[in-house]
């Protein structure tokens, strides 16, 4: 067997072995490494062992000696057993002293050291190249110090001699000597990063969509036919780009183990994720945080590693280091740590880290240490990425077209084979839509380039907070890339106002397109540096104080909880809307309007008739209050259909209201009286009787009764969690159920499908806006019913 001469044991570096052993060394760099197994026997127990990189590097600049050959001696004459041992003695004093020699002349430098000769010097030119850590050492953990070389003139290196097949004696070259190396760049500081609130917490595979976001405990684990994972987003912002991570290291904090079951054997594994994968942990749900695709996987963990105080490491190797240097060139702005467990079903087994937030932390939140090097002195530019850009397939025109375009395709998958699947693509546009597409196209036609300028501070104040505004970039960024000295500044074309109605839009389209057609109004191209503008709707001004300070405080809280709002994009047009007028009950305007029959078309006369009930076109419908259009108005909404209209009679919303808290018998009645001690409480009125009964017993008050057609449960709300939560009861009160879960949302006014099987509400789930929700009566299934630009509110589902 022919091996690498500068392989060892860790405790005798003229020891190695015949097979792949951790214990194996690499002696060829410094300090010396375990190889991974594998690469023993790849490289350093085989011919191999030549390719490798460092032994064409210390080959030909150690000592190569050739090994001791074994000869016969002639026989020597017996002596006294005092003589052989004043021999060894002395033989044993001898060595002791001649390592002792060669130990300082290697470490202190008391002998003077051999001059190298010219093979072993290493001349440096004026290039320089990168010699990168092995896979072995990138799969070890081990940080290879990145050697700044030249032109290495190395001479063929001579293979090693043969040795036997069990233990192998091969003597260790000298101490390596490299001239001209740079040392490894110096830890230049360390950050330490922990999740901000909102951005860790845990989930489970509940149907009724349990998330723990900003609790104090991060189970990964399988508990009651659940199964529970965490997340931990950390904020990469702090790191500048371009520096060199010499050292990273993960933390976990064990927080609970109560629940952790030591016959389950399970496996803890912990991920990383990619910010392109997912950016964000608010609004995302169990499915959509355990099937988000990882880039690493770290050491996983089992059961004996797993307890309360224990604290759980990885330090990061040199792979998962340069995958997180490229992260932050790549711009990402985060990355997310995900735990999740895997168990051998034989039964629960679940385990809780601290979060570093919630009531119960100890203060030991997951911890990202990065030791970072030196900060380059220009930010690396960012990269660019390519797209293919393709148009959509036109639409057929008819039926028959349809068919021909279904038979070619047909043909081809017949004679040709089926169709490439259609890579990643996007849509051109006509123009720029926004200022970084035109700084990208004009860098990419080599026109001049588009800068947009700051604008003249008004006074000193403004002026120093540019300055401080500066510094703080250049201190946790890098200096800002200098503007170029010739440069245009980009200008916002207004595009065509939004049209009142569809009528209105569609009218636009005929036209533009008869004009193309004709060729009477050909548009003139705009300029490169021309952004199309974004028309937003301003903000409705709060109709009165309470109102601005609920504004102010969801503001507020948002802010604590996402982060400060996005700056407005520089190509909006705020537009602030006319309210239109609120229709009047007069002959000419109909009771419904359809979303599709919005027109200014005058309306034939009518005569005005309130019913004594709500009239067929309002039932099976649920009726509800909305701000579309500007000022709250009723609205209503057909599922069966999807459509949507405004309703111009104040008297139809009251009476829908009406069917919510009677019994389908209508003999009884629910609705909302104080206890005894002030709280607000149902209660069940019978009117054949003329009885009262309290049917709710809360701590805190509940409200919004509604009844169920079938007669079995009667919905409402109540804060008895400390959110508004939506709960059922039985008319008995026998029976009581939560069904949602919030964490700071809350969830109002349910109201009953006609068959009973699902309850409409309104909710801040989404952005803090209120919008119509809907879920089955046991509380699953809960969605979004009616995505609205506007608010929706207090529905009715009418019967």
């Amino acid at each position: 067997m022919c091996a690498c001469p500068y392989l060892g044991l860790n405790d005798d570096a003229t020891i190695m072995l015949s097979e792949a052993t951790p214990a194996h060394r690499c002696y060829a760099i410094r300090p010396p490494s375990s190889p991974e197994e594998e690469y023993q026997v790849a490289y350093c127990l085989s011919e191999g062992h030549v390719q490798c990189q460092y032994f064409a590097i210390a080959a030909p600049l150690g000592d190569q000696r050739a090994p001791v050959q074994a000869v016969d001696a002639p026989p020597k004459p017996r002596r006294s057993r005092r003589g052989a041992f004043l021999l060894a003695s002395a033989l044993t004093m001898a060595a002791l002293v001649t390592v002792a020699v060669f130990v300082a002349n290697e470490s202190f430098g008391v002998l003077p050291r051999p001059t190298p000769t010219q093979a072993q010097v290493v001349v440096l030119p004026t290039s320089t190249a990168t010699v990168t850590p092995t896979p072995t050492e990138v799969a070890a953990g081990i940080a290879t110090p990145t050697m700044a070389l030249t032109e290495l003139t190395l001479p063929t290196p001579t293979p090693a001699p043969a040795k036997t097949d069990t233990v192998v004696s091969a003597e260790r070259p000298a101490a390596l000597r490299i001239a001209a190396i740079a040392t490894p760049a110096a830890v230049a500081e360390e950050i330490n990063l922990t999740p901000k609130l909102g951005n860790v917490g845990w989930w489970d595979s509940s149907a009724t969509i349990q998330f723990g976001l900003n609790d104090s405990y991060l189970y990964a684990g399988v508990y009651g036919d659940q199964r529970y994972i965490s997340a931990a987003r950390f904020d990469l912002t702090k790191i500048p780009r371009g520096a060199p991570i010499m050292g990273a290291e993960l933390r976990l904090t064990g927080l609970v183990d109560s629940r952790l079951n030591a016959a389950a054997d399970g496996t803890w594994l912990v991920q990383l994720i990619s910010e392109k994968e997912l950016s964000d942990l608010a609004g995302v749900d169990f499915l959509m945080l355990f099937s988000a695709p990882s880039s690493i996987t770290l050491r996983g963990l089992s059961t004996a590693d797993l307890a309360y105080g224990t604290v759980n490491r990885w330090e990061l190797n040199a792979d998962v280091r340069s995958w997180l240097e490229q992260q932050l060139i790549e711009g990402a702005k985060s990355i997310i740590v995900r735990i999740t467990a895997s168990t051998n079903d034989v039964g629960d087994t679940l385990f809780a880290w601290d979060s570093g937030v919630g009531p119960k932390t100890e203060g030991n939140p997951p911890t990202l240490s990065l030791q970072l090097g030196p900060r380059p002195a220009t930010p690396p530019p960012f990269p660019t990425f390519e797209y293919l850009v393709a148009t959509f397939t036109p639409v057929p025109e008819n039926v028959l077209t349809v068919v021909a375009m279904q038979n070619t395709a047909t043909a081809v998958a017949e004679t040709t084979g089926t169709y490439t699947p259609v890579p990643p693509f996007i849509t051109p546009t006509p123009q720029a839509q926004n200022l970084a597409t035109v700084q990208a196209r004009a860098n990419l036609l080599g026109l001049t380039p588009v800068v947009l300028e700051t604008p003249v501070p008004q006074n000193s104040a403004t002026a120093t907070a540019y300055a401080d505004y500066a510094t703080a970039v250049a201190v946790t960024t890098g200096t800002f890339t200098p503007v170029p000295t010739n440069y245009v500044t980009p200008f916002v074309v207004p595009p065509s106002p939004p049209p009142g109605n569809t009528l209105t839009a569609v009218a636009r389209l005929a036209e533009a397109t008869q004009q193309v057609v004709s060729g009477v109004n050909t548009p003139t191209p705009l300029p490169f540096n021309a952004v199309i503008g974004e028309f937003v709707v301003a903000t409705v001004t709060p109709v009165n104080v309470a109102t601005a300070a609920a504004i102010s405080a969801e503001a507020t809280a948002n802010a604590k909880l996402f982060g400060p709002a996005t700056p407005t994009p520089w190509n909006w047009l705020v537009i602030t809307p006319t309210p239109l007028p609120l229709p009047t009950a007069t002959a000419t305007t109909p009771v419904l309007i359809l979303s599709s029959q919005f027109t200014p078309t005058p309306i034939p006369p009518a005569t005005e008739v309130v019913p004594d009930s709500l009239p067929p076109q309002f039932r099976n419908v649920i009726i509800f209050k909305s701000t579309r259009g500007g000022p709250e108005r009723t609205w209503i909404y057909n599922p069966a259909t999807g459509e949507t209209g405004l309703i111009t009679r104040d008297w139809v919303y009251p009476m829908a209201r009406e069917q919510l808290t009677r019994s389908p018998d209508g003999k009884r009645e629910v609705f909302v009286k104080r206890d005894s001690q002030e709280r607000a409480q149902l209660f069940i009125r019978n009117y054949e009787y003329g009885t009262e009964k309290q049917l709710t017993t809360f701590s805190s008050s509940s409200y919004d009764p509604a009844w169920s057609p079938t007669g079995e449960w009667i919905a409402f709300v109540s804060t008895n969690t400390g959110n508004d939560e939506i709960y059922r009861i039985s008319p008995d009160g026998s029976v009581v159920e939560q069904l949602t879960k919030n964490q700071w949302e809350w969830d109002k006014h349910p109201t009953w499908s006609p068959d009973g099987e699902q309850i409409v509400f309104f909710s801040n789930r989404q952005d803090g806006k209120r919008l119509l929700w809907i879920m089955n009566k046991d509380g699953s299934n809960q969605r979004l019913l009616l995505p609205s630009e506007a608010e929706d509110f207090y529905p009715v589902w009418t019967r």
